[in-house]
């Protein structure tokens, strides 16, 4: 895991995030407004329209897919779905975000990717569509002295409406659920919509860009974002990330500021406001948001990362005993397990290490983490066999 949580800044990728859902009662003002823009050149970016087109020729056999479909009498939304399940058979899962076309060509993207390739084939049958968020423990990837923490999006395809019962009216409406990464441990966060979906696209391409840092590229993505869901979270704590990176903390405080008013919160947004309270040495802030942390944690997943946070600051007790709440309440999870096999290595209490780590590879259902922990678990016990021969030696 990471050392500081504090930089965390969302990426919505294969996750999106783990966004709070607001509903503002009052006209804001829109967080844009508070952006520096002397500081930076808008740029030519892709349009809405762009990132759903596909070409003439795949279009072409789409529809006719559809046509054949439909005379066997099989639903819209199940039609896009076995679309694509019959042309995305070898389909590589990774990092990138993509635009539909790309998308297909490459055969690649992440969960934003398919989700956008999935709405242009639904814009072309006329399907209505919605989203989830879900968490699922947080893949982490660090670059430079930013963590990039991802979570989970997936769609629903909403079955036509002329084919509705009338039944179907009082229960959940019936559709097909496209999601890529199913995975048992999951936590619902909440409702997406499209205007969520274009937003996190962008989103996803300003955070390359600020990675890059391409400053004005990043800028002119994330303003685009705040066009369509102005409110979100994520997005304004990636303006003030972009802020603080340019060397504009006054700015980048009074984004937190007007996150934190308006309850407009998300656990990024505080390690993030968290990671500049301490660049500005501001104590007492520090502790505040440390506090808020705490109490805004729903998700084991939030747990895990304060955790991890306590583990990065050698507060072990602490630590220790959030882990053990969360693998009482949650005991399937492997992390937790994990994370104590870290605390009592630290601790040179390597019999416990050796225990827990057993534990976190018996949880894992994840092939890829079994090696991990394994491999960790693989490099104790040999450390601990040439301790006792060295010992014996002497």
């Amino acid at each position: 895991m990471k050392q500081l949580f504090a930089l965390s800044l969302i990426l919505f990728l294969t996750a999106c995030n783990h966004t709070q859902k607001i509903d503002v009662k009052e006209p804001l003002k829109n967080p844009s407004t508070l952006l520096n823009h002397s500081l930076f050149t808008r740029l030519n970016i892709e349009s809405e329209e762009s990132i759903f087109a596909l070409p003439e020729a795949e279009r072409h056999k789409f529809l006719s897919y559809a046509q054949e479909q439909k005379l066997q009498n099989i639903r819209a939304d199940t039609i896009i779905a076995n679309y694509l399940d019959s042309n995305l058979d070898k389909f590589t899962y990774d990092g990138a975000t993509l635009n539909a076309t790309a998308t297909l060509a490459m055969n690649e993207g992440n969960c934003i990717s398919l989700a956008i390739l999935t709405q242009a084939y639904a814009n072309m049958l006329g399907i209505e569509t919605s989203f989830k968020e879900v968490a699922t423990m947080p893949v982490y990837k660090k670059q430079d002295q930013t963590i990039l923490v991802s979570n989970h999006f997936k769609t629903k395809l909403y079955a036509p409406k002329e084919q509705e019962d009338e039944k179907w009216l009082y229960a959940i409406r019936p559709g097909t659920v496209i999601d890529y990464f199913p995975a048992r441990d999951l936590v619902f966060i909440g409702s997406a919509t499209y205007a969520d979906l274009v937003a996190k696209y962008y989103a996803n391409l300003a955070t390359e860009a600020l990675l890059a840092e391409q400053f004005d590229m990043s800028y002119s993505l994330v303003s685009q974002a705040l066009e369509y869901v102005p409110y979100d979270p994520e997005l304004i704590n990636l303006a003030a990330i972009l802020h603080r990176r340019v060397g504009d903390t006054d700015t980048a405080k009074k984004l937190f500021e007007f996150a934190l008013n308006n309850q407009l919160v998300s656990n990024n947004l505080l390690y993030s406001y968290s990671y500049l309270a301490q660049q500005l040495a501001d104590t007492p802030l520090q502790e505040k948001l440390e506090e808020q942390l705490l109490n805004n944690a729903k998700t084991p997943f939030d747990f895990l990362q304060l955790a991890e946070q306590d583990i990065a600051k050698e507060r072990y007790s602490s630590a220790e005993a959030l882990l053990k709440e969360l693998i009482a309440s949650t005991p399937y999870i492997p992390e937790p397990y994990f994370a104590l096999a870290k605390i009592y290595y630290l601790q040179d209490k390597k019999a416990k290490a050796a225990m827990y780590l057993q534990y976190a590879i018996d949880k894992s259902e994840d092939r890829e983490k079994q090696g991990v922990y394994q491999a960790k678990l693989n490099t104790l016990e040999y450390v601990g066999r040439s301790y006792n021969q060295n010992k014996e030696q002497n």
